[in-house]
């Protein structure tokens, strides 16, 4: 297990952020929000990587959740430097003034493992010779990978599965850089009621309490195995509500409910494209019934045909953005859904009082 990591201690490193295809725009941005004097440069390398300097506290960057892998930039891959000279004077520079040196006591030596690179049995003679760190491929603290042209160290405290809270998860679920994107596309308000009407293990329902808005959260589903992996979850969203519900009638009263969140059923690890023909036309007419004036959805599948032309089947609702990620091997698109113009004046105008009846006079 890794160490406990100083976020507060100032240091000075360039470090390199691997996200994933259809993220890392924005992940570029949260970068450059940031800003200077913490980070300068900032740039993108294409197509999944943030690159830039630091000189500063980690924590700014540690908190952001749109990166999969953190790493410290050795240098460029050289094949002309047999003895890693290069390597080893960054990983030695990044211990004593960079990241690596947050990881532990000064005493305590790095554990680490070499990715499949060429050179890969000299690059470890070399950092155990003029290092002194332990080759520990299945405890490490540090990975060194080669990502396009680059040599990079990835610091295993900061791997975004020991940034993300640990879960109960079952098939399909959500992958939690993608669940951090789709919250920043819903874009929730403070105090917003947010349903995620196929919840699964819970996923979003934790990254939208993450955000510390004090929202109403629900989440719904058919499945007892997926419940009960979010009732497991459920101290991550404490104040969360969960119910067993079909997302085609959901126990929500019209116009009440301001955001939708959903991992639709793709129909390849859960469920098909046949059922998807009947339940997708079926919950976009459910989600234009309860959506606020104001609401928003985003929806995520890979059955991205059958998606749109349910939304165009469906009065008073709009795709307005779609996303396309990479994960596990699929290319599922994030769709952000919401009411037509019409539709909202239509729901905010309020309706005349009904004439009495002459019975009633």
């Amino acid at each position: 297990m890794a160490p406990d990591i100083k976020l507060d201690v100032p240091v000075v490193d360039t470090v390199h952020l691997e996200g994933i295809p259809g993220v890392i725009e924005r992940l570029l941005q949260e970068c450059h929000d940031i800003g200077k004097p913490l980070l300068d440069p900032i740039t993108l390398t294409y197509p999944d990587s943030v690159v830039t300097h630091l000189d500063g506290p980690l924590r700014p960057l540690a908190e952001l959740r749109l990166y999969s892998a953190f790493s410290i930039v050795l240098g460029p891959w050289e094949h002309d430097d047999p003895d890693h000279t290069a390597a080893i004077d960054a990983l030695r520079h990044s211990r004593h003034h960079g990241v690596l040196g947050l990881l532990s006591g000064e005493e305590e030596l790095l554990r680490f493992r070499v990715d499949a690179i060429p050179e890969r049995p000299a690059l470890c003679d070399a950092i155990e010779s003029h290092l002194g760190w332990r080759n520990d491929p299945r405890n490490w603290h540090i990975n060194l990978v080669r990502r396009g042209k680059l040599l990079l160290a990835q610091v295993g405290a900061l791997y975004f599965s020991r940034r993300f809270p640990e879960m109960r998860r079952i098939p399909a679920s959500t992958n939690p850089v993608v669940g951090a994107l789709m919250i920043r596309l819903l874009k929730p308000r403070r105090g917003n009621t947010v349903w995620d009407p196929f919840c699964g293990a819970g996923t979003l329902l934790v990254e939208a309490a993450h955000t510390g808005l004090d929202l109403t959260l629900i989440g719904s589903d058919t499945s007892p195995e997926a419940l009960a992996a979010a009732h497991a979850n459920h101290p991550l969203f404490p104040t969360g509500t969960l119910l067993r519900a079909n997302a085609a009638a959901l126990p929500a009263r019209p116009g009440t409910v301001d955001r939708v969140m959903a991992n639709l059923p793709f129909g390849k690890r859960v469920g098909s494209h046949a059922a998807n023909r009947t339940l997708y036309p079926r919950f976009l007419a459910e989600l234009a019934r309860v959506l606020t004036p104001d609401g928003r959805a985003v929806l995520l599948t890979e059955d991205k045909r059958l998606l749109r032309a349910s939304v165009e089947r469906t009065r008073d609702v709009r795709v307005i953005k779609e996303v396309t990620v990479s994960t596990g091997g699929l290319h599922p698109s994030a769709y952000t859904v919401e009411r037509t113009r019409t539709a909202r004046r239509k729901q905010r105008t309020p309706r005349p009082p009904a004439t009495p009846s002459p019975n009633n006079r």
